[in-house]
């Protein structure tokens, strides 16, 4: 059966001489996996461009079900970032939240909601030009919203297992969660430093880990550090 859905690539592989195996998350089917035949051939059908992560998409596929993997049968961007490819910054924290939700997004299942907010998160990294070191928080946190464990309950208990990943924080990082957490469309300013900044993200991260059973550490963060490590010596 032929489906039109949108979009977004969360992980490719090669596969044999041409092919490729691409990971999507669809608004209409949730996490689906797809080949795409010659794209690394001389005269692709489709260029290899469209497959890197956190593309956004609109495409037709083939469906079957109780197929593990279907077939494209056209595909276009339907958003062309123009930051986020040649901002170092920016395409470092593509890079990490790629894997975050390849990690994460594993039901193949509609999820509308979850899909309309990962589209307007994307596209507010490629737009805004503020406070983008702490984007990446705002965006795990905002994301735990759909997954089932959004913090919301720190404001009343910090006692409670499912917050432990957050408790012994200083001042500065308990308001800065606060407002991470009731900051749902807009990345707020944070009053942090370089380290604390540092501090609240492996907060966050053990907090997926806790909740998201195989979220170990992430071989990305270790890029997203050095970049915004080099950007703190700067400031």
């Amino acid at each position: 059966m032929l489906h039109k859905t949108k979009a977004i690539v969360l992980h490719h592989v090669n596969y044999g001489e041409s092919s490729i195996i691409v990971t999507l998350y669809t608004k209409d089917q949730g996490r689906i996996t797809c080949m795409v035949n010659s794209v690394r051939s001389r005269k692709p059908k489709f260029p290899a461009t469209l497959f890197q992560p956190l593309t956004m998409l609109e495409l037709d596929y083939y469906y079957r079900q109780n197929r593990d993997i279907h077939r494209i049968k056209e595909v276009n961007c339907s958003f062309y970032y123009l930051t986020v490819p040649y901002n170092f910054s920016k395409n470092a924290i593509a890079l990490f939240l790629a894997e975050v939700l390849y990690l994460v997004l594993r039901e193949e299942e509609s999820n509308p909601y979850l899909f309309d907010f990962l589209n307007l998160a994307l596209q507010i990294l490629d737009t805004n030009e503020t406070n983008i070191a702490t984007y990446h928080h705002w965006f795990m946190i905002q994301l735990s919203r759909y997954l089932g464990f959004f913090p919301s309950d720190y404001v009343t208990d910090q006692t409670g297992s499912e917050m432990q990943a957050f408790t012994g924080m200083n001042a500065s990082m308990q308001n800065s969660l606060l407002k991470l957490v009731h900051s749902s469309e807009a990345i707020p300013v944070l009053s942090l430093t370089h380290s604390e900044r540092n501090q609240l993200l492996e907060r966050i991260i053990r907090h997926f880990s806790l909740h998201v059973d195989g979220f170990s550490r992430l071989r990305s963060y270790s890029v997203l550090q050095e970049v915004f490590d080099i950007r703190g010596q700067k400031n």
